[in-house]
């Protein structure tokens, strides 16, 4: 019987509650596990409940692919940490659960493939973004064969613009949900109908655009925006501050290409 391929993995700090790691470690694809220590290997081997602790890097060899999980200032020990192990680096693909290719050059060098991989928020550790040459997908995405995962890969470089993507329809639009609650609160409404009112318009607002893109986006009318800034204002000035700016810097962007429709005065 074939014996299963798995993953070597260097972790340390929070490994444990990393959802890609989860997933691999539910899926029985991680084999030997390296730390700061023997005793930090241990730990989160009996954590992840998947693996077996190893004492040095050289139990990596047989391994043709390499995890890297550890916290973000620990990265470039953790990568001069493998780049001293006494490794065939052709062989290896090593991909970093983190954000930032950089710290992988050390090992690209060395003739490694590299790249990053982290999960997509929201999905249940049912999608994950890779960001790499087609090699390292090959050699991940066997071992979550028969797992209900998908793997989306990425160009490379092209990580920070999907991160980019996910901070626009969330962090970012997080203020501007903010502002319009101040703006619902002030009415005295039912907070349970105006939170109902929110939801439906964000929801028609993203169905327009995936319907339509940028020409779904409509016309902000010249004379009630002034009006509904003005009235806002007396009551949150922070939120109507905020409508101001945001309804500019919308009329900018959306006309930026020619796509959009004419600025109102």
């Amino acid at each position: 019987m074939r014996k299963p391929r798995r993953a070597a993995l260097l972790a340390s700090g929070s490994a444990p509650d990393c959802p890609v790691l989860r997933v691999l470690a539910h899926a029985d694809a991680i084999g030997p596990v390296a730390s700061t220590s023997f005793r930090v290997a241990s730990r989160i081997v009996n954590a992840i409940r998947a693996g077996r602790a190893v004492p040095s890097l050289e139990e990596f060899e047989n391994c043709p692919l390499i995890l890297i999980c550890v916290p973000a200032p620990s990265v470039d020990a953790a990568v001069a940490q493998l780049a001293g192990a006494p490794l065939e680096w052709k062989r290896h693909t090593v991909i970093l659960i983190g954000s930032d290719t950089r710290p992988l050059a050390p090992l690209a060098r060395l003739g490694a493939v590299t790249g990053l991989v982290a999960a997509v928020p929201g999905f249940e550790e049912r999608l994950f973004v890779l960001e790499a040459e087609r090699a390292a997908l090959r050699e991940l995405r066997p071992l979550l064969a028969g797992r209900g995962v998908q793997i989306a890969l990425l160009p490379p470089g092209a990580r920070a613009r999907f991160d980019a993507g996910v901070s626009l329809a969330g962090r970012v639009l997080f203020p501007m949900l903010a502002a319009a609650g101040s703006a619902f609160d002030s009415t005295r409404l039912p907070r349970h109908l105006t939170d109902s009112v929110l939801e439906k318009t964000v929801q028609r607002a993203v169905r327009a655009w995936l319907r339509s893109r940028r020409r779904g986006w409509g016309v902000l009318d010249g004379n009630g925006i002034p009006v509904q800034i003005a009235a806002l204002k007396k009551t949150d000035r922070r939120a109507g501050a905020y409508l101001q700016s945001a309804v500019a810097a919308a009329r900018r962007f959306m006309r930026s290409d020619g796509e959009g429709p004419p600025d109102q005065p």
